[in-house]
């Protein structure tokens, strides 16, 4: 998504809702009113896919904290107390 959003006025949306739709799939839109920003309007798999990829990042930030947490080893320090020896 190198590209800047367009920009649409709210009101051109009941007019124009079949064009405006489909138009999503290049990507979002912006709907202003008076002239500010007032919602995002995208596809739905752009969406989802947005939702998943927040959800991963949550999951990657919940991850490295509790690797910080006091206590936490990572697996090679683990495998290394037992005397095992790391794979490489």
């Amino acid at each position: 998504m190198s590209r800047l959003p367009k920009l649409i006025p709210i009101s051109d949306l009941r007019a124009r809702q079949a064009e405006i739709l489909a138009g999503l799939a290049e990507g979002p839109v912006i709907l202003t009113q008076h002239s500010k920003g007032a919602a995002v309007l995208m596809a739905i798999d752009h969406y989802e896919r947005l939702l998943t990829m927040i959800e991963d990042l949550e999951d990657a930030l919940d991850a490295a904290e509790s690797r910080q947490d006091a206590g936490a080893m990572t697996f090679d320090e683990y495998l290394s107390q037992r005397g095992e020896r790391v794979p490489t």
